[in-house]
This record gives C-alpha cells, structure tokens and sequence, in this order.
C-alpha cells in the first residue's frame, strides 16, 4: 500500500477535524434553534398581548390628557375675557369715585339724551328715571360726564354689543351703547321711554356687593338678548353715590366655546344652571339645560357639575342614557363659572378596540413569520453544513479578499477624513452595503463643508448684533447722569441713583438737572415694554421732559410742562407706547418740593424728626402717551434738612422670586426703614435695597428694568440765607 504524504495526511485530518466541529456545532445549534424557536413562538404571543393593553391604556390616557388641556385652556380663555371686563369696570369705577371727591377740579360737561340718528354709533346718551327730579340732578350730571370719554374709549376697545351705564342713586343714568332707537317706544315717538337703572338687577348686586362683581345671564331692556354685566359701586366722599356696569352680548363669549374642538362642551354658573352649549354628539339631547344640573337624574352627570360649582377641575366618566362620556372640566376663577368638554367612550372604545386587534394580528403575524423562518433556517442549516465542507477553504480565501479589501480601504479613508481633510472622497464599489457606506461618507463629508460654512455665517451675524447693543447700551447708559455726587459743589443737597436694564437696553430712566441756582428737577420714569422699542421711546420721552422743564418760569409751571409732553407723545404714537413718570421740583432755599405724578409708583419719604419712611400721598394723573388733552394735577410738600426722598421704579417692587412672589411695597418699606440712614450715604442706602432685593429675586431671571434715585436735601443754604 502506498503511503500518503505528510500534506495529504495533514489535509485529510483537517479535513476530519472540520467535518467533526461542524457536525458537532451543528448539531448543537440544531438544539439551541428548536428550543429558540418555541421560546420565540411563547414570548412573541406575550409580547403581543402587552402591547395591546399598553395600546389600550396610552390611547385612553392620551384622551384623558387631551380632553383635561382642551377644558384647561378654554376655561382659561373665558376667565380672560371675564377678567379683562372687570378690570375695565373697576378702572371707571375708581375714575368716578375720584371725580366725585376732587369735583372742585372738573368743569361741568354737557350730555344729550338718546337721538336716533345715533342708532349704530357709540355715543354718550343721558337717561332718567320716571321719579329723577331732572332740575336739581343738572350739578351732578355736569360732574358726571367728565367719565364719558374713558367711557367711549372702553367701549371702542370691547368692540360690538358692549353697553356701557354709570347709574346714579338720584335718579339719572349716562349710557354708552350703539342702541339708539331701541330706547324710543315706537318709531313714531319723540321722547325715549324712561329708564330706571337703580331697578335692575346689575344696579342692586353692586349695591349689596359694594365690590367688582358679575351679574347673572339676564335680558336686555331693550332687545331681549341674553347679557351678562360687571358691576362695581362707587362712591362721593366715601358714601355710596351710584353705580358703574359694563354688559356685553352672551354670544360674545359664548363663541369661546362653539369653537372648541370638542362635539360637546357647555359653560355652568356656580349655581349650576348651563349658561351656554354645544352638543353635536347628542350627549346633552336629553338634559333640560334650564335645570340645576345637580339635580339631574344621571347621577355622575350631577356629580361632575357638583363639583364644576365647587371650583374643581379634572376628567371623569358620565353615564347618560347608556352612553359612557369623558367629561372634562375647568373653573372659570374670575366669577365662578366652570367649562366642560366631553368625548363619547364608545369612540374611544373603537380606536382602542381597532388599535388592539392591530396590534394582536402584527403580533400572530410576526409570530408566523418567526416560526417559517425557524422552520426554513433549520433546514438550510443542514445544507449549509454539508456545503460548508467543501467550500470552506475556497470561498474563505474569496470571501476574505472580498470584504477585508474594501474595508482596509474604508477604514484608510474615514482616518483621513478625521483628520480634518473633509475633500477627500471614497471610491469603493464593492455593490452592498460598505458601497453604501461609502456613499452616506461622502454626502455626510459634503453636509459637514455646508455646516461649516453656514456656522461661520451665523457666528458672525451674532458677534454684529452683539457688537450693537453693546453699543446701544453704552450709549443709553451715558444718556443717564452717572457721576456722583453730580453738584460736588453744591453742599444744601445731593442725589444718587441706578438703573439696571432687564435685557441689552431698557425701558426706564431717571434724569436729574439744575433750571438755576435755587431749583433741582428729578425725574424717574418707566416706558410700557422692555427692550429695544422701550429703550426708543424712552430717549424721547426724556428729551421731550427735559426740553419742555428747561422753559418754566416758576413752580407753577409744573402740571402745565407735564400736560405738554403728554400732548407731545401722543403725536404719531401708532405703537400705543405709554410711560409712567414722577417729576418734581425742589426749592432748596426754602425746601419747597413741588411734584406731579402721571401713574407712577408713589414715592417715599424719610422725615429725619420722625427717622422712618413712609409713602408720600399722591395723586395718580393718567400716563404719558396713553390719551390726548389730559390734565395732570400737582401736589406739594416742604422738605425739611435731614429730608430725603426714595424713588423707584415697578422693577422693584414686582420683582418675581423663585416661587414667583412679588418683592411689594411692604417688603421695600421694611427694608428701607431697618437701614440706618443717618449713618449711610445714598448709596449705601441704594445698596441696601439692591442687596435685599437680590436676596428675594434668588436665581430667578430679571424680569423688568429696576431704576432707583435718591435725594437728600440738608438746607445749608436755605440756613445761610437766614
């Protein structure tokens, strides 16, 4: 027998060795696939029958989410619209009462009755009562109509339907509305009929109430449509003198809820009655909306409204005639009103059911393909083994030149690329996936060359903005006097103050300047809005005051120069910019402190006899820019040495802490009054307060503009002159 060589014996052992191993392996994996392949079949039921019930339970909490924001966000809507009528109400109602307790400052003013060409236009219309003695009102309705401007400017900015009384405890009332006509008993009639405004039910709620208050739905005089009022008393001398009601059409807010997103949705008063509904799902078909709902005889139906009038909010199931409903409700917070929106359980049921049984058949049919797949791997195995035998050495030296090449050459070019070359392209062509590869290198190579040159646009864009308002809050901070002590020379008074802008440029200033060697002007003020309009408006606001302060002749001048920068800022201010100001004058020969407030923050005032601050009593003039042909009242006082005055800004007293809580005018008094004055010098004593401020405020973001000036008068002249 002829003997075999050492490479055939060593090709036949591993021919052997594999033969062996692979059996052996193959066997093995045969094992490990079948029992692989009843795990899968287990789990993948399991898996699918999870899936369905987390299906079921996201969609049903997606509802639940869904209906809970939609009620949220309408209810919150209601509540701004009821809220934004009442702090028009109580603006008129503080106007008048303020008419009525400075009448020596208002001329008489002259109203008409109700004519009816005006029918369709808001128009101030004087009304009276069948018992009013029209002779002996004649004083009080000329002081009245000084408040029909505001009266006409509230109406045009509520918009159509908006009624507008002020009711008089005597007898006579000064409406405006655009229903001229409707107030004549017929077309032929001459005179309007009589109307009693202390009858209705708006006049005797604020009466009672003697608060903002709202009314319920109630009719109209003189058309018949539903209504609903808010209400405030006000008052002469501190005594009940009649009553301010601002009405609005129900289909004016009821439009808030026709246009939720929702087939049914209602609004219920805190008494439980529906004020108004939507029920495209027929949910509500067989409810009588005239009832209180809490006594309807779907008992989690009068459940959801109990708890609608208490003021909560949350989602909950509701069963009505067989039907299951989520029901979503709200609180309206300004008048006790509460808003619900509903979805039929069976829709949801539906998706739920649709989606689950999607789940389950993606789920079998997985399951299915899994097991075919198991089925045929098997099989293939078998042949797979049997072929492995013979091509293992042949089709592993192909195979490995194949894929080990193209990969090399991947992997020579991805560091190439790392190291910043992005020009470099790859040239594989190998037909699968390391092509792709190489094709998603290349356009990923080509996006990083755009990114690149896009950043660098947009840095660049910023560095220019940014290089701007450094700029612009350069030049707004040496608009602002910055030296102190601005007079070194002057010993009889002195002046500090500060201004820290809530972004690049703000909204407030403060201004301070000599008229001649007796008289200071200082000024503080803060423009509506922040940044840079604000800053805009405030340069001119400031130009404009000081221009006009530089041509007084004496203290008396003052109302006068503050009613001429109005008029001067009312020009042209299409943006509706206003500002509030404080501007005084002080005669630091006699220490007379003459000032004018047009709704800024009242001031504080330290009395060195008394060592403590307290606010000053000021009047509250309108804003500047807000409305033309104001006049602005002036108040005076006599600064005594040792005196000194502490303005600010709204910066300072809203400030918002982390738990979003107002610094306040308590908290600032407080703080100036734990400081030793007579030991510090303004500065010390503004320091003070930025530090407690800062204390509150914490990390929470700066919100508004903080401006504060300091004066301190010591009279050394006003002795030397004695």
């Amino acid at each position: 027998m002829r003997k075999k060589g050492i490479r055939q014996q060593v090709q036949r052992l591993l021919f052997l060795c594999s033969v062996v191993s692979l059996l052996l392996l193959g066997g093995i994996a045969l094992l490990g696939m079948m029992g692989a392949r009843q795990n899968s079949l287990e789990d993948g039921r399991e898996i699918g029958e999870e899936a369905s019930l987390a299906v079921s339970r996201t969609l049903q909490q997606e509802v639940e989410n869904h209906i809970a924001i939609l009620a949220a966000e309408k209810s919150h809507q209601i509540d701004l619209e009821i809220r934004r009528i009442a702090d028009r109400t109580e603006l008129m109602g503080t106007e008048m009462s303020w008419i009525n307790d400075h009448e020596a400052d208002y001329s008489p003013r002259v109203v008409e009755g109700p004519r009816r060409e005006n029918n369709g236009k808001f128009v101030p219309q004087l009304e009276f009562a069948s018992w009013a003695d029209r002779n002996a009102l004649q004083g009080e309705i000329g002081l009245t109509a000084n408040l029909q401007d505001l009266m006409l400017q509230v109406a045009r900015m509520n918009g159509e339907g908006t009624a507008i009384t002020v009711t008089s405890a005597n007898g006579f009332s000064i409406s405006v509305d655009a229903d001229s006509a409707e107030r004549f008993p017929s077309a032929e009639a001459t005179a309007p009929r009589p109307f009693d405004g202390t009858s209705r039910p708006w006049y005797k709620l604020a009466q009672q109430q003697q608060k903002v208050s709202f009314t319920n739905v109630y009719a109209d005089d003189f058309n018949g449509k539903l209504r609903i009022a808010c209400t405030v008393p006000y008052l002469k001398q501190g005594n009940f003198a009649g009553v301010i009601a601002i009405s609005t059409y129900l289909n004016n807010i009821s439009q808030l809820v026709l246009n939720a997103q929702a087939e049914t949705c209602f609004v219920v008063d805190k008494d439980g009655h529906m004020i108004f509904f939507k029920d495209e799902s027929g949910m509500l078909a067989t409810v009588d909306p005239q009832m209180d709902l809490r006594d309807s005889p779907y008992r989690d139906f009068a459940a959801v409204v109990d708890r609608m009038t208490q003021g909560e909010k949350g989602v909950q199931t509701v069963e009505i005639e067989g039907h299951t409903y989520y029901l979503g409700f709200a609180p309206v917070a300004e008048n006790g009103w509460s808003f619900a929106a509903s979805m039929d359980s069976e829709e949801i049921l539906q998706s739920e059911q649709a989606a689950r049984q999607d789940v389950l058949q993606i789920a079998q049919e997985n399951v299915d393909n899994m097991d075919a797949y198991m089925t045929k791997v098997i099989l293939a195995m078998v042949l797979v083994i049997l072929l492995l035998i013979a091509v293992v050495s042949w089709q592993g030296r192909r195979m490995g030149d194949r894929f080990v090449y193209p990969i090399l050459a991947l992997s020579k070019g991805v560091r190439e690329i790392a190291s910043g070359n992005l020009d470099k392209k790859l040239d594989i062509h190998t037909g699968d996936e390391i092509e792709h590869l190489s094709i998603c290198f290349n356009a990923m190579t080509d996006e990083l060359q755009d990114y690149m040159q896009n950043l660098t646009k947009v840095t660049a864009e910023k560095e220019r903005i940014a290089t701007e308002l450094n700029v612009a809050t350069n030049i707004q901070e040496s608009m602002l006097p910055n030296i102190f002590p601005p007079f070194p020379e002057r010993a009889d008074f002195d002046i500090y103050a500060t201004m820290h802008a809530a972004k690049e440029v703000g909204g407030d200033f403060y201004d301070f300047y000599m008229l001649d060697e007796n008289h200071v002007v200082i000024t503080i003020a803060d423009v509506s809005g922040k940044g840079v309009p604000a800053a805009l408006f405030m340069v001119i606001s400031k130009t404009i005051l000081k221009n006009f302060a530089l041509t007084m002749t004496g203290e008396s001048d003052l109302s006068a120069m503050v009613a001429c920068t109005n008029e001067q800022l009312c020009q042209n201010n299409d943006a509706m910019m206003f500002v509030t100001a404080f501007v005084g004058m002080l005669d630091l020969v006699t220490g007379k402190f003459v000032y004018v407030s047009a709704g800024h923050n009242p001031p504080l005032i330290y009395r060195q006899r008394e060592q403590r601050f307290a606010y000053m009593d000021v009047a509250q003039n309108f804003v500047l820019g807000g409305m033309e042909e104001m006049e602005y009242t002036g108040q005076e006082t006599t600064l005594n040495p040792g005196d000194k005055l502490f303005l600010y800004t709204d910066g300072v007293t809203e400030a918002l802490s982390e738990t979003e809580e107002l610094y306040g005018e308590k908290r600032l008094l407080t703080c100036l009054n734990s400081c030793p004055v007579e030991d510090k010098s303004l500065q010390e004593i503004q320091q003070q307060v930025q530090q407690d401020l800062e204390r509150h405020v914490g990390t929470a973001e700066q919100s508004d503009d903080i401006t504060m000036l300091i004066l301190s008068y010591s009279g050394q002249q006003k002795e030397e002159a004695k």
